[in-house]
This record gives C-alpha cells, sequence and structure tokens, in this order.
C-alpha cells in the first residue's frame, strides 16, 4: 500500500508519459538523449525526470565537494579558530567532533510553511545547527584531517589513511610522503598521482610497483627509471631511453632535484615526452559491462568516475566505493544501496536527495544526519526516525506531512532536484565541481555558487592575514639547503592570490627527500596534481591504430595519443 498516494499519482502521470528521446538542459543548453536506462532510474526512485543534463547534476552534486579546501572558521560556542573544509563566508557554524556527537540538535525546529519554497526553509534550518567541522571516521593523532581513516602526524589530508604525509587526498596506507592524490601504499615520496605500492620515488602518474624511479607515466614495476611512459618491468630507463647501470647512476648523480630550476627543467621534459605517449582508453582493472575511469573491480556501472570495492549496477556515480549497488547521479557514494541524486552517503540505503548523510535509510532531502530512518527536511539528526524538519511524529502523521510537502513540491517544479549551490560547504572555484568536472566560473554564476571573496571572515587565518612583512613566494630559495630562514615565514601565492608559508613539518619531510621548496601554496599544488589526471568528463577520441571510436575522460587540457584496450595490448 502506498505511503504517499496523492504525490504516487502525481509522479505515475508524469512518469507514464516520459519517453526516450533528446532533451535539452534547462540551466545550460546542453543537449543529452534521455534512454532508457535513465528513465528506470526515475521509475525505480519514483522521481520526476530532471530538467538537467547528467553533467550538469554532477557539477551541482560536486560543488558540495569542499575536501581539499582548508579554512579557518569558528567555533561555534567560544569562537576558537578551527581549520576545517568549511568556509565561513558560508555562515554554517562548527563544532570539533567529539563535541558535535556529544549534543543533540533535535530541539532546532522549524514549523513547514507551504508558501515558501522547502530549499529555503532547510537553508534557514542548516544554518541554525553547526556542522561537524572534520567528518573523520577515525580519531585522529595529531593531524589536521577531513574525513581520516585514521592519520598520524599528518597535515591537511583528505580521505586518507596515513603517517608523516602533508597535502594528501585520498592516500592511503602511506608514510613519509608528501602531495599525494589518490594512492595507495606509498612510502617516501613526492607528488604522486594515482598509483599504488610506490616506493621513494617522485612526478609519477598512473603507475604501480615502482621504486627509485622519478617522472614516471603508466608504468608497471618499474625501477631506477628517470623518465619513462608506458613501460612495463624495466630497469634504468632515462627518458625511455635503456641505459646500462653503471651510464644511469652516473646521470642521475648529477641531477639535482632539491634544486627548483632543475625540477622545472626536467618537469618540461616530461611534458614533452607526455605528449608523445600512449594513453589507454580507461585505467579500469577486472570490470565488466562498465563505462567510466579509474573503475577496480566493478560490474554494470555506467558513466562512473572511480570506483572501487565492487560496485554494482551504479550509473552516472563518483567514487563509488565498496559494495556499492543500484544507485544514480550520486557522489561519494560508499557501501551504499538504492540511493539517488545524494552526495556523501556513506553506509546508507533508499537515500534520496541527501547531503552528507551517514547510515540512514529511507530518508529525503536531509543534511548532516546520522544513523537516521524515515526522516524528511531534517539536519544534524542523530538515531532518529519519523521526523519532520527535525519536529518528530508519529508515523502516521509523518507520512502525511511527506505525501502533502512532496505534491506542493512537485507541483512548483521543485521536488526531483538537489539542493541549491548555496548549500555548499566550502567556496565554488576550490570545489568538486571545478577539480573533478571542469565546471568555469560562468558556471557558478549561473548556480549562484558561492563566490564570495575568499578571505571573507577570517577564513584564511588572523595571523597571515594581518601579517605585514610579506614577502613574494618567488622569493623562496631555489634550493632546499637554504630554506631554514623561511619556515613559517609569511608569502604571497600571486596566481592563487592567497597568502601561506612553509610549515616546519614540511621543510623537515623536504629535507629528508630531498625535495626542491616549492613557491605554489600548497592548495594549488593538490589542485595541480588533480588536473593531471583524468577528469570525469567524457572525451571523443579515436584508437591511433585501429580507428575505433573511444569515450575517454578528458586530462588537463593536454594534447594526447590514444589506443583501444585491444590495440594496447
Amino acid at each position: 500500500m502506498s505511503k504517499t498516494p496523492n504525490y504516487d499519482a502525481k509522479a505515475k502521470a508524469i512518469l507514464d508519459a516520459t519517453k526516450p528521446g533528446e532533451r535539452v538542459c534547462e540551466l545550460t543548453g546542453e543537449k543529452w538523449f534521455m534512454d532508457e536506462r535513465e528513465i528506470e532510474w526515475y521509475r525505480k526512485f519514483n522521481v520526476p525526470p530532471s530538467r538537467y543534463s547528467p553533467l550538469t547534476r554532477m557539477r551541482l552534486l560536486t560543488n558540495t565537494f569542499s575536501g581539499g579546501q582548508w579554512w579557518y572558521n569558528q567555533h561555534a560556542q567560544t569562537g576558537k579558530p578551527i581549520i576545517c573544509g568549511i568556509h565561513p563566508g558560508t555562515g554554517i557554524r562548527v563544532l570539533p567532533d567529539k563535541e558535535w556527537f556529544e549534543k543533540d540538535f533535535s530541539f532546532e525546529q522549524i514549523d513547514y510553511d507551504e508558501s515558501r519554497s522547502v530549499f529555503d526553509q532547510i537553508y534557514e534550518l542548516n544554518l541554525r545547527i553547526p556542522s561537524s567541522a572534520q567528518r573523520n571516521y577515525v580519531e585522529v593523532e595529531n593531524s589536521i584531517s577531513i574525513a581520516s581513516h585514521g592519520d598520524q602526524n599528518s597535515y591537511f589530508v583528505v580521505a586518507s589513511k596515513s603517517k608523516n604525509t602533508l597535502f594528501g587526498v585520498v592516500a592511503y596506507n602511506t608514510e613519509d610522503s608528501a602531495e599525494i592524490y589518490n594512492a595507495v601504499t606509498v612510502n617516501q615520496s613526492y607528488n604522486i598521482v594515482n598509483s599504488n605500492r610506490i616506493f621513494q620515488s617522485r612526478y609519477v602518474r598512473e603507475s604501480n610497483d615502482c621504486l627509485n624511479s622519478v617522472f614516471l607515466f603508466d608504468c608497471r614495476n618499474c625501477e631506477y627509471c628517470f623518465g619513462a611512459t608506458n613501460k612495463r618491468n624495466k630497469k634504468h630507463l632515462w627518458f625511455n631511453e635503456q641505459l646500462s647501470k653503471d651510464e644511469w647512476e652516473k646521470r642521475r648523480a648529477q641531477v639535482d632535484l632539491g634544486k627548483r630550476s632543475v625540477v622545472e627543467e626536467y618537469l618540461q621534459k616530461f611534458d614533452e615526452l607526455m605528449i608523445k605517449s600512449i594513453w589507454p582508453e580507461n585505467f579500469n582493472e577486472k570490470t565488466t559491462d562498465s563505462i567510466g575511469e579509474y573503475l577496480h573491480g566493478c560490474t554494470d556501472c555506467q558513466y562512473v568516475y572511480f570506483a572501487d570495492g565492487g560496485a554494482r549496477h551504479c550509473d552516472w556515480c563518483v567514487w563509488a566505493i565498496a559494495q556499492s549497488q543500484d544507485n544514480a547521479f550520486c557522489a561519494e557514494v560508499v557501501n551504499s544501496k538504492d540511493c539517488y541524486y545524494s552526495a556523501g552517503v556513506p553506509n546508507c540505503y533508499g537515500g534520496l536527495f541527501l547531503f552528507w548523510c551517514v547510515r540512514c535509510q529511507n530518508s529525503e532531502l536531509c543534511i548532516g544526519c546520522y544513523d537516521c530512518e524515515n526522516c524528511f527536511g531534517c539536519v544534524g539528526l542523530l538515531k532518529k526516525k519519523f521526523h519532520f524538519f527535525n519536529k518528530p511524529y508519529t508515523e502516521k502523521e509523518y507520512w502525511q506531512k511527506v505525501d502533502q510537502i512532496k505534491c506542493t513540491m512537485f507541483d512548483r517544479g521543485e521536488y526531483g532536484e538537489f539542493f541549491p549551490a548555496k548549500f555548499s560547504f566550502g567556496h565554488y572555484l576550490e570545489s568538486g565541481a571545478v577539480k573533478y568536472h571542469l565546471a568555469d566560473l560562468a558556471f557558478g554564476e549561473k548556480i549562484h555558487a558561492n563566490l564570495f571573496p575568499v578571505e571573507i571572515k577570517g577564513a584564511t587565518g588572523a595571523e597571515l592575514a594581518q601579517a605585514m612583512d610579506v614577502k613574494d613566494s618567488k622569493e623562496i630559495p631555489d634550493t632546499i639547503d637554504e630554506i631554514d630562514a623561511w619556515v613559517n615565514k609569511p608569502v604571497y601565492d600571486a596566481k592563487l592570490k592567497r597568502r601561506f608559508s612553509l610549515i616546519a613539518p614540511e621543510i623537515a619531510l623536504y629535507k629528508k627527500l630531498r625535495i626542491a621548496p616549492p613557491v605554489e601554496h600548497h592548495i594549488a599544488r593538490v589542485i595541480d596534481m588533480i588536473f593531471s589526471s583524468n577528469s570525469a568528463v567524457f572525451d571523443e577520441a579515436r584508437c591511433e591504430k585501429c580507428n575505433k571510436h573511444l569515450r575517454p575522460f578528458t586530462s588537463g587540457g593536454l594534447k594526447r595519443r590514444f589506443f583501444c584496450l585491444v590495440k594496447l595490448k
């Protein structure tokens, strides 16, 4: 028996009339073909078809990704500065995770006003309730982390499990390393992207099981290589030239990567080598009946970007992790099932239009809730059932309320879409929409995203903001041997238009690994790493050998040569 009969009747009428065909995105004008598989998702979740193209929807979802952003917010009660990914310009207050979970915010309630936008009312409720600042899964030890899986002595790391690591995003089982993006088991290495089991190496892209190497792309089981692309089981390569052990060691001894000028020279050579190299159609492994990029052990996943651990039957998702199944249009869906158009939904079931909800079931339009079931329009609740705008109801009353509000939203054209862009915790220009889905400033303006000045409300830190003697970051010495006087000194990155400083743990690691001192803000360096990998946006290409039509993902504007997977072998 239907629990929302009035809404169901409205939804049935529009779904029965929906047929495959070309559609035009209401926001961007982009055309796409709405096929039967997409329509089946709408039927499954009993929602009206979206007015927006799949790419627009994914950009709206990943606009909420603030991991990798670092701001000074304030403790909601004491005003003490807290470093987190939530920009104070959003108006969202924060509490340390431990304090947040000790509180019950169910007293913060609103009475639903049918004459007003539901989104506006949830937005007001959201501003009244502090957010957990770090959202760590495991308590950290002497670390600055977001969504940590257990970091120790690590700084500015996101969704990681690391030791003595700096500036990482999804840096898992990583130790004594810096600038790590989407990598597992990395030790004593620097600037590693989409690579696993890397030891004593730097500037490595899309490679596995490599050690004692520099400037690698698409390599497997290589060691003592300096400039290598598309190689397997090799030693002593120098920009793909085979050398003897003695000659390689002689050349390597002459290159001091502790000098920035030397690094820049060889990075230019590496870029030139990359242009000549072959890109596979994708970097998927052990994946069947799927279309996407960075898929590992997946089945029947379509248009998915990064999935690992056995995801099945997921469409238009990014970061579909573990046993995620039967989800559509989701961002960061982890071990979840039957979720639709949601962002940040670990271990959820039957969630629609959720934003950062954990272990929740059969809930809709909720934000920051944990272990809740059958909740609608709620914010910051723990272990609640049958709550509507944070107010408790009997089961019968709850479903009557839900039926009423969904009908109202449906008639207004509100129901079926994700939260507006202003709900994001971060700044648009550093959001996942820009980093993963290549959205530009014009798109941010169209969706009315958070585009306030980054420095407002002390977001970049009072000490840095108020410092008087600020040097241009380009004045930082060329060599690591002359860096001591610059530790914790404020400098200005003119390109990013942000101040920063080289912190003591950072310099200690650079000395240990002999890394040249950077002149860019660490946020810019991480963004550059992300842009060096494949994005979540499809491209068109042809196999250079057989002319087969390919659908690879774009990569930072690089000119690339492609082989299909058959011809690459």
